[in-house]
């Protein structure tokens, strides 16, 4: 089942009367499907946090289309690219999921608090969003730290809770943009097999991870390769300019 499909998506910024206009994104093509765990590298300011922003509805596109299954039946699809961020907020809340390099968690709050704080804003009532949050901790292995306060955790745990607060409103697609960079490596590969038993599963959700470590990125389903605005490669061998035996003869 294809979730996520980006369909020729450009993004520029700057001005042309000026001669200040840079071209980021010149015609993006990918798709995801439910239940994929997908790497995303390239070079540092090739667009790869630019084209996550447009995928999780925080800017606009200038060109383009992307369409995300909604999996809660709220509507057939999500389809968006170009629309500003006040246009689609339903992707915010019933699409996309968000997982930073920095886990942004309020600090005098609890781990519980943290997770059901969002689902509360989003819209959700109290004793609902806490049943879920608790659900959602238990379920990234934090069910025995629910009530423990964000500064007695530790720097993976405290991903955890990222990650759980992500989950916790059933979204299908999750956007992690650098989640590992700021653990070390041990808890950094504990991250990825938490990904991958997400992806898994009765109601497995994607995973579209920015990451600059190779070593990660091979862990994944797939990995692609951004270049000079676009897509370059969609698997491993390709995009690490590797050729099969085959072709070396």
């Amino acid at each position: 089942m294809q979730l996520l499909e980006v369909k020729d998506l450009k993004k520029g910024f700057g001005s042309k009367a000026f001669n200040t206009r840079i071209e980021v994104l010149k015609g993006i093509n990918l798709e995801i499907k439910r239940g994929e765990l997908v790497a995303l590298m390239g070079p540092s300011g090739c667009g790869k946090s630019t084209l996550l922003n447009i995928i999780g509805g925080l800017l606009p596109g200038d060109e383009g289309e992307i369409e995300l299954e909604d999996v809660n039946h709220i509507s057939n699809k999500f389809t968006y690219g170009t629309k500003s961020p006040n246009k689609v907020v339903n992707v915010r809340r019933n699409g996309v999921g968000w997982i930073f390099q920095d886990f942004h968690l309020v600090e005098h709050l609890t781990a519980i608090d943290n997770v059901a704080m969002a689902l509360e804003i989003a819209g959700m009532e109290q004793n609902d969003a806490e049943e879920k949050a608790n659900s959602a901790l238990t379920k990234v292995g934090l069910g025995d730290r629910i009530n423990f306060g964000a500064e007695q955790l530790s720097g993976g745990q405290r991903q955890r809770v990222a990650v759980a607060r992500a989950i916790a409103g059933s979204r299908p697609l999750l956007l992690a943009d650098e989640p590992t960079g700021n653990l070390d490596a041990e808890s950094g590969n504990d991250i990825m097999k938490l990904f991958k038993i997400l992806t898994k599963g009765e109601n497995p959700i994607s995973v579209l991870m920015v990451t600059h470590d190779p070593n990660l990125a091979s862990q994944a389903d797939r990995m692609l390769l951004m270049k000079d605005g676009v897509v370059a490669a969609s698997d491993i061998k390709s995009a690490w300019g590797i050729k099969d035996e085959e072709e070396e003869e």
